[in-house]
């Protein structure tokens, strides 16, 4: 009797330890979530994503969701996320899901891409085809293009920011488009050449004096053809190394001249071809004097206003401390103050604005048709230098005439492209440097001819980045 009583107590002993030991009632991991990756959704069709989560322990999971746009809803009890978006509505949207199991919390993000059709999709896939084999490296792009019934199309690709706090670029950001400034400085001008306000060929002496080398015999057509023989500060030596240089500093009309007035005149004007990024700094001054505006009024007053364009403006004020909101990020963001640009490349913008405003220049629909045959008229090969018009860099590649701008400023790189033959427009920005960037953006010159215009031209057979874009 006391062994079977032994042997009982034994038992219940055991199974007291064993249920003191049990880790089956204990949590030690976190849910996981499932769904991954980035989902398609269309305008004006319903979409619906469920949220599929796990927990190793069997317990129940809540999810939520953060940073929705406002076009989607989260319904908790069905754990779904449901909208239907409207036009106004396409492009990437990052969301925030996040679950529990009531000990450990953990969040993802989720990205849904609003296309308007099939065509934005095969749009997308072929720039992400594009940088895989281009630039497998390079941070982020946006891209946009404008077909000849004013349609947009936009794809963007990887992440923006520095170190940890990098997020995904999308319809929100801006790029720094360098001297993709100069054919909306350019643009302003032939403006006020329509308007009678100016002349292409009246000196810059007529209207405004600062002390330029040879301010009385040079013509404004030759300050936007750089035939006017003024030398370039932003690619000398002389500036950067200034003992007046500071990445805050402002600079004033009158300190950016002095360089070109202290190196003096590199050719008598008129009679060569030389990129100077002063003489259209020198066109902002004449810009403000002639209209009564401040620049950046006068962009938005003669460009930005009566265009449409809402993710674009003149930069005359961001630093480090003073950012501009939604700028696509990199490490040399704010390495100098815009004022050291100016006229000649301080606009930020999102390439859809940018290729409404190249649509609308070069489109004909901006200034009159006779200004407007002007810009591409080449002046800077007749005198042996770049392809260049009038604010406008002209290109022949795979025999098909365009013409636009290219940008490099703090390791931004950009270009508009304008094909008049299929009247569509390419803008193409990025907030990184890579090898293959003019080869990325030869592919999507290609892709978007055959794919966009209303008669797909036959390009001749050309090298991906080989023939020079500036």
């Amino acid at each position: 009797m006391r062994l079977v009583q032994f042997i009982l107590i034994s038992i219940s002993v055991l199974l007291l330890l064993q249920g003191c030991g049990d880790s089956s009632g204990s949590v030690d991991e976190p849910p996981e979530i499932i769904t991954d990756g980035r989902f398609s959704a269309f305008t004006e069709e319903p979409f619906s994503l469920n949220i599929q989560t796990d927990d190793p322990q069997g317990l129940d999971v809540s999810v939520f969701a953060e940073s929705l746009p406002e076009w989607l809803e989260f319904i908790p009890q069905e754990a779904r996320l449901s909208g239907t978006p409207s036009p106004e509505n396409r492009g990437l949207f990052s969301i925030e899901i996040s679950a529990s199991n009531g000990t450990f919390d953990i969040s993802k993000l989720v990205q849904i891409q609003v296309y308007s059709g099939q065509k934005e999709v095969e749009f997308q896939s072929a720039l992400d085809d594009a940088i895989r084999r281009q630039t497998q490296s390079l941070q982020g792009v946006a891209a946009t293009v404008i077909d000849a019934e004013g349609t947009t199309f936009n794809a963007y690709f990887g992440t923006h920011g520095v170190g940890f706090t990098t997020q995904a670029v999308d319809q929100t950001n801006l790029f720094r488009i360098a001297s993709v400034t100069k054919p909306m400085t350019t643009a302003i001008i032939l403006k006020l050449v329509d308007k009678g306000m100016l002349g292409l060929d009246d000196l810059l002496s007529d209207h405004l004096e600062v002390g330029l080398p040879n301010e009385t015999r040079i013509t404004i057509r030759q300050i936007l053809s750089h035939t006017a023989g003024v030398f370039d500060h932003l690619n000398a030596n002389s500036f950067w190394s200034s003992p007046s240089f500071s990445p805050t500093k402002v600079w004033s009309v009158d300190e950016i001249v002095a360089f070109a007035r202290n190196h003096g005149p590199l050719f008598s004007p008129g009679t060569a071809y030389a990129y100077s990024n002063t003489s259209f700094y020198v066109l902002g001054a004449l810009i403000e004097e002639v209209t009564g505006l401040e620049l950046k009024d006068a962009y938005q007053t003669y460009i930005f206003e009566p265009l449409g364009l809402r993710n674009i403006l003149y930069d005359n004020f961001s630093t480090s401390s003073n950012p501009i909101p939604a700028l696509a990020l990199n490490s040399r963001s704010y390495e100098y103050h815009l004022t050291t640009v100016s006229s000649a490349g301080a606009i930020a913008a999102h390439p859809e604005d940018v290729a409404h405003f190249g649509r609308a220049l070069y489109g004909g629909r901006f200034v009159s048709d006779e200004l407007t045959s002007k810009l591409n008229i080449n002046i800077g090969a007749e005198l042996n230098g770049q392809n260049y018009g009038l604010g406008t860099r002209i290109w022949d590649i795979g025999g098909i005439p365009h013409h636009g701008h290219t940008g490099a400023l703090m390791d931004y790189r950009n270009i508009l492209m304008y094909i008049p033959k299929a009247d569509l427009t390419i803008a193409i920005h990025t907030h990184d440097v890579h090898a293959g960037w003019f080869a990325l953006v030869d592919e999507i010159f290609e892709y978007a001819v055959q794919a966009f215009s209303p008669q797909p031209a036959k390009l001749t057979p050309f090298i991906y980045g080989l023939e020079p874009r500036e």
